[in-house]
């Protein structure tokens, strides 16, 4: 308890320092001063109406939990969804979602906070989606008897929860009602802590998500404007990633090569093309609206391009698989049926390590690796067509989520 209230104390100190040379913190800092007012603007324009908050830490975890919104939204639509954000990018993103009634930071948890915002919103229901755990906002709505449900759960044997030193955050998670969680392994893992009565195997919506994103017929109107050679799509690319791409490319000049970096501001940008030395931007290739008649690097330059760009691919990359944090999503490539390579550190990510065993895609090291399994991929139409029908199938097999999530809420929802 006196780590969390340390924790709490300096982190608006910490990022209120940080902030002069990183943008994120600078941005949650005045995110958090103005908090409070646009609070107050939801406040009275929901006033009357009823309210579940569902909370997510960032922009994934929206991801994770649009599926349940929309149903929410579908099967009771009398409530109104207010929706939190810790990280700007969720909150920037997503701060005039149409998909939902109200969006906000969430003021940073303390007893004060926590009360104040409970007060104000009134929630008949909480979700936290995957993680987050605020002990303040947790024990607020427990004591005003507000049902509080953690959504597509996902525990590791390395979190403070299974650590001998770990009892404050045990007895945080007892105060969910419900946990909802991914796996048999999450269940077994947390059924020692809390009841096991409260648990729920559920899955996870973030299959339901991309299956919808799959079936999505909008297209992209500037890859007409790429000539008509197979395109390697490598979203959410860092330094790492971009440095490897970069040497591999020479062995494949036939192919299209669409770089989406994790970060599109102008520094990373500028960095990027600096490792792609002949590539163009996509803002490039729109003011000059010339058709491409042979191969090229395109640097995507703008935000909201990569879920419906990964249609486009005859191999994706994802990045982030050379860095201490880890890979991105591998679930969005894999659902157009296409298969998917990846860097080495995958070992936090269960739906990375499902889908190449099951064979939908690659964990490849080095630039020999990423050379080889290309060249598999373009010389081997059979094996191509297999594994991403492994790919698909892996996909398609594991959603199903949000319906099983919805059973669980609609013990805690009125219908009209």
């Amino acid at each position: 308890m006196l780590l969390y209230k340390l924790f709490l104390f300096c982190y608006p100190k910490i990022a209120k320092l940080i902030g002069f040379f990183n943008p994120k913190a600078k941005q949650w800092t005045i995110g958090q001063q103005k908090v409070w007012e646009e609070i107050a603007v939801y406040e009275k324009q929901l006033q009357g109406h009823p309210i579940i908050w569902i909370h997510a830490a960032s922009y994934g975890e929206f991801e994770q939990g649009l599926p349940i919104i929309e149903a929410i939204k579908l099967k009771f639509p009398k409530y109104k969804i207010w929706l939190t954000f810790f990280s700007p990018s969720g909150y920037e993103h997503r701060k005039n979602d149409p998909d939902v009634d109200a969006v906000t930071y969430l003021p940073l948890d303390g007893p004060e906070n926590a009360k104040a915002f409970i007060e104000k919103v009134n929630p008949q229901l909480i979700l936290f989606i995957k993680y987050e755990f605020w002990f303040y906002y947790l024990s607020a709505a427990k004591s005003k008897n507000i049902p509080t449900i953690l959504t597509s759960a996902i525990f590791r044997p390395d979190q403070l929860f299974f650590k001998w030193y770990g009892g404050f955050y045990r007895n945080m998670l007892s105060l969910f009602t419900r946990v909802l969680v991914q796996s048999k392994d999450d269940y077994n893992l947390i059924a020692p802590i809390i009841t096991n009565k409260k648990i729920f195997i559920t899955g996870d919506t973030r299959y339901d998500r991309v299956v919808q994103t799959a079936q999505d017929e909008t297209s992209i109107k500037w890859m007409q404007l790429l000539s008509n050679h197979k395109n390697i799509v490598a979203g959410s690319t860092w330094k790492e990633d971009e440095e490897l791409l970069s040497k591999t490319t020479a062995h494949f000049t036939q192919l299209n090569w669409i770089i989406v970096p994790h970060h599109v501001d102008a520094k990373n940008i500028e960095s990027c093309k600096i490792i792609f030395p002949t590539a163009i931007t996509l803002t490039q290739l729109l003011e000059n609206n010339i058709q491409q008649t042979k191969p090229i690097i395109l640097i995507i330059d703008r935000i909201g391009v990569l879920r419906l760009l990964y249609k486009y691919a005859f191999v994706s990359y994802v990045g982030g698989g050379f860095s201490k944090d880890g890979i991105h999503n591998v679930l969005e490539p894999a659902a157009f049926g296409n298969p998917v390579i990846w860097g080495p550190n995958d070992i936090k990510y269960k739906e990375a390590i499902g889908l190449r065993n099951s064979e939908g895609g690659y964990l490849i090291k080095n630039e020999a690796a990423l050379v080889m399994h290309l060249n598999e991929l373009l010389q081997n139409t059979n094996l191509y067509n297999q594994i991403g029908k492994n790919a698909h199938n892996f996909i398609v097999t594991h959603a199903g989520a949000t319906h099983k999530t919805m059973n669980e809420l609609v013990k805690y929802l009125q219908a009209e």
